[in-house]
């Protein structure tokens, strides 16, 4: 018999290559099973709820994972914690259903881009927000962000190696705010192409910066060519902030609405 576990996590990408593991560089995934292969005595493999890249952080990240040994969701909580690197925390753990994965069973899943806009730079968000001296304005962020909700094909919102894969997505939300001298940019799509919320982020920004048309985003998707969209924001502002699992989801993982 195989025990099914889902865990939710949170992490600072800083220091890592990434969240896949890979034979060169130290990676969220590869930590994350070391650990738990101590735990239960045998090898563990995890799934993620999704693949951020080297610097990219996580505020609700799951993952998931089957054990011959049970464990029951508190233990696993604490040894994790008290095991991996404090810029990895297990926030909640839960049995899960036997078909249960945390990245094939995702409904959808939100991201977060945080920009610090103002004068001078922080100290305190280096590594964690991109700073950007020139002012927003995010009526027009939201409107370019606007042209972006639906069923597309965002093949000029990818880096090109993926564009080999189908780059039609359907984008939920996709929406500015700000609090003080905080930017957010959160975008909500029933899957992600390689940077596209990195592109679509930096791609928005500049265009409002420099006083562009928001209609002008709606040429870019029309164009299918990457060339035509704007410049790559940079991965130390980048957040996986969710995942909706649907009705049938993840009953009592703390902080996992079941539907969007």
């Amino acid at each position: 018999m195989l025990y099914n576990t889902a865990c939710l996590c949170e992490y600072l990408g800083t220091a890592y290559s990434g969240w896949q593991r890979q034979p060169n560089g130290v990676s969220i995934q590869g930590v994350i099973e070391n650990v738990l292969s101590g735990v239960f005595a045998e090898p563990v493999k995890i799934a993620g709820s999704g693949r951020t890249d080297s610097g990219v952080h996580a505020m609700g990240l799951v993952f998931s994972f089957k054990s011959r040994v049970y464990r029951d969701p508190f233990t696993v909580t604490k040894a994790l914690n008290c095991l991996l690197p404090k810029d990895i925390a297990v926030l909640d753990t839960v049995p899960a259903p036997e078909n249960f994965h945390a990245g094939k069973s995702a409904v959808s899943k939100t991201y977060l881009y945080k920009i610090i806009n103002r004068p001078v730079p922080s100290a305190l968000y280096n590594d964690r927000a991109l700073w950007i001296r020139s002012p927003i304005d995010t009526e027009r962020l939201n409107d370019a962000l606007g042209f972006l909700t639906g069923r597309h094909d965002f093949a000029s919102f990818c880096v090109k190696k993926t564009k080999k894969e189908n780059s039609v997505r359907t984008v939920n939300f996709a929406r500015a705010s700000r609090t003080g001298d905080t930017v957010e940019i959160e975008i909500n799509a029933d899957g992600f192409l390689h940077n596209m919320v990195r592109i679509i982020t930096g791609t928005c920004v500049n265009l409002v910066i420099k006083g562009g048309r928001p209609e002008t985003i709606k040429e870019m998707l029309a164009a299918l060519d990457r060339r035509k969209a704007g410049v790559t924001a940079p991965p130390h502002g980048l957040y996986q902030k969710e995942v909706f699992y649907g009705k049938s989801g993840l009953p009592g993982l703390k902080g996992i609405a079941r539907q969007l």
